[in-house]
């Protein structure tokens, strides 16, 4: 497994992250990328709630340099990419954002 994604469409914002910090917590020689899918206008939280104290503490370390905001219109645009199926899991990297430090 290279990535993980959390979609944010119902539940709070916090409780996807806390997953993420929960899944590298009980796998803890899994080394992947996370990513939270929300809509645009959930980018600000997104990212300030993976900047908490509590997801900082982490044996990996921070949880803002692994966990990205991935937003509704970039996995859109990405569908909509000629060859996907034909592309590796590093495309997505122009898509990511992360919570500045």
């Amino acid at each position: 497994m290279a990535r993980a994604f959390e979609i944010e469409h119902t539940t709070a914002i916090y409780s996807g992250i806390l997953r993420m910090a929960d899944l590298l917590a009980l796998q803890p020689n899994m080394n992947i990328r996370l990513h939270i899918v929300a809509p645009d206008e959930k980018r600000d939280k997104v990212l300030r709630e993976i900047k908490r104290p509590v997801f900082s503490l982490l044996d990996r370390g921070p949880l803002y340099e692994t966990c990205t905001f991935v937003s509704y219109e970039a996995v859109e645009a990405l569908f909509s990419t000629p060859h996907l199926a034909h592309m590796s899991d590093t495309i997505i990297e122009e898509y990511e954002e992360f919570a500045e430090d």
